[in-house]
């Protein structure tokens, strides 16, 4: 495992290539410690060269080329617990966590969960401290890099808890390429007894050649996972399926990692529970999506003989583009033509279960 101190150097040598304004590789600011263990306290950050302690022509640089947001959630040395919601960068990015973990990662020797309820609003990402002597983090999704010029002056927002508040953390904006790899669910990080969960095994930047991660489940007796997958070259991720064990029992839990060589690890906690998986209900035969690809509308055919009483339409980046509620959506016209194109995950509840299904926006 890479020690703090380590950890720090890492981060410093992310980006090696400095231009002749001696561009540093990461723009750090502090925050907290919250005054209350396990109490949601608000931080805002301004984007200024003053919040983060260099030239205002330096800062003005860096912030050309932004290639990720780390939040360092450790403040205790030692075994702690922590929590990320409401995550806003100016008036360009945010995260809300209400129905997934929006493809952030974790860093350092943090393992993150999806929490559905708790947050300020909802869900929002815990990440468990494996007390070994590395600091963990909370990062954002690939699709936050770029030109941050013009964000210059406005603000990062977020909401943190932890049960430790012993000293104060940083927030990190990296300024040269990081490889790294994410585990993105679809929505809470639960599945079903008897039942499987899709993952997706993403890499940043999109790789030249084939990249082989290695998966690994910390407990093979609740979760099951394939021990590899490869993500061809040209493509930002691959699927696969995490499983639950023969045996396994309500409430177990497992950390699956993904590891290859040159790119940060992932690592993504999955707890047995009583949510709805992949094959809880027969979608194929019952819920049937039309047309799919979709150009302006689609349907919903519902044979299942169970209401339909929420659809949500997550687009590329896992925000929610659209939210409705009724007693019962079945076989209602759905227009999206508002929508750009890309692929889409539709998730519907229906009555007490949640099917996931993916979308095509032409």
């Amino acid at each position: 495992m890479i020690k703090k101190a380590t950890l720090l150097f890492f981060l410093l040598q992310i980006y090696s290539g400095l231009t002749f304004a001696q561009l540093p590789e990461q723009l750090i600011a502090p925050y907290g410690p919250p005054d209350t263990a396990n109490q949601w306290t608000k931080y805002t950050i301004p984007l200024t060269a003053e919040s983060f302690s260099v030239a205002d022509s330096i800062f003005q640089a860096a912030m050309t080329n932004i290639t990720s947001l780390w939040i360092r959630t450790e403040m205790h040395t030692g075994y702690d617990l922590g929590g990320l919601d409401e995550v806003k960068v100016g008036n360009v990015y945010s995260s809300y966590f209400d129905v997934s973990s929006e493809s952030w990662t974790s860093g350092g020797d943090g393992t993150m969960s999806y929490i559905a309820t708790g947050g300020v609003n909802g869900g929002y990402l815990q990440i468990e401290d494996w007390a070994s002597g590395d600091w963990h983090y909370l990062i954002s999704p690939f699709s936050w890099a770029g030109d941050w010029s013009e964000l210059t002056g406005q603000n990062i927002e977020f909401w943190m808890r932890t049960d430790q508040p012993s000293y104060a953390a940083e927030v990190i904006l990296t300024t040269g390429p990081v490889s790294r790899l994410a585990l993105v669910l679809p929505n809470s990080s639960t599945v079903a007894i008897n039942d499987s969960v899709l993952i997706e095994v993403a890499v940043d930047p999109i790789p030249t050649q084939d990249v082989t991660v290695t998966l690994n489940s910390s407990s093979t007796s609740c979760i099951t996972i394939p021990s590899q997958v490869v993500v061809p070259a040209g493509q930002s991720h691959a699927v696969v399926y995490a499983t639950t064990a023969t045996g396994a029992t309500m409430g177990c839990q497992s950390v699956i990692e993904a590891n290859s060589s040159g790119y940060l690890t992932a690592r993504m906690t999955i707890k047995v529970d009583g949510y709805a998986g992949i094959n809880d209900m027969a979608t194929g035969q019952e819920v049937i999506i039309s047309p799919n690809p979709i150009k302006d509308v689609f349907n919903i055919h519902n044979a299942s003989g169970k209401k339909i009483n929420r659809i949500m339409l997550l687009d590329p980046n896992s925000r929610v583009v659209l939210d409705l509620k009724g007693n019962d959506l079945s076989n209602t016209d759905i227009r999206i033509s508002d929508q750009p194109s890309g692929v889409y995950l539709l998730k519907m509840h229906v009555q007490d279960k949640i099917l996931i299904s993916k979308i095509i926006i032409q």
